[in-house]
């Protein structure tokens, strides 16, 4: 049983719109009793309130940057432990972040959770993801999704990640590669109907995973 959904993928790729299609069909479709999402946001936030010394972040217009990038580490350290506490039946869970490489990533969760795992890998190029994180900021509220990603981090940190220079060179390879099933869907162009297609693929490969 399908216990999370990772989304992975660049600040600015869709992955909290593809957390709205798909969480919403899944809760019509009876494939989840429940749907809730775990973002790595507001647990790097606290661990950068903590931080009163500015050891490990700076401040940036908009928000903050991380200096000491073990953080991120800590933070998906600090969901894993979270996640084996939400469990329950009929719940589904989507954990949402982004990171450089995912590979080392996902090997802060434990087996326990990665089992009981699908992978999403939200595929956006960066020059798109760009100008969506600082339109959101722009146009957004002040809401979990709203934050900004400082264009300097976006181009050190985010301009790459090693999900993507596999998915351009063989989508097989890149699912062999994950350490649980995984799907790839593609958000490249501000399409509703084209996301909601490629939402719709993910669940028939879910679908086939449950039964």
């Amino acid at each position: 049983m399908i216990s999370y959904v990772f989304l992975l993928g660049r600040p600015g790729s869709g992955k909290s719109a593809v957390y709205g299609l798909m969480g919403e069909r899944m809760l019509r479709e009876g494939l989840a009793r429940e749907v809730m999402r775990l973002d790595d946001f507001p647990i790097l936030k606290q661990i950068v309130d903590e931080d009163v010394e500015f050891k490990r972040h700076v401040r940036k217009e908009g928000g903050f940057e991380v200096t000491d990038l073990s953080m991120l580490d800590e933070v998906l350290k600090r969901m894993d432990g979270q996640l084996k506490s939400l469990r329950g039946p009929g719940r589904v869970i989507f954990v949402e972040f982004s990171r450089d490489s995912y590979a080392h990533a996902l090997r802060n969760f434990s087996r326990e959770v990665l089992e009981r795992s699908l992978v999403v890998y939200v595929y956006c190029p960066f020059e798109v993801c760009l100008r969506r994180n600082e339109r959101r900021f722009r146009e957004g509220g002040k809401g979990l999704d709203d934050h900004i990603v400082p264009r300097d981090m976006m181009e050190r940190y985010y301009r790459r990640d090693d999900y993507e220079e596999l998915l351009l060179r063989s989508e097989d390879e890149l699912k062999r590669r994950s350490p649980s099933p995984l799907v790839v869907i593609r958000n490249d162009v501000d399409d509703m109907r084209a996301l909601e297609a490629e939402v719709e693929r993910a669940l028939a490969f879910l679908k086939g995973l449950i039964n």
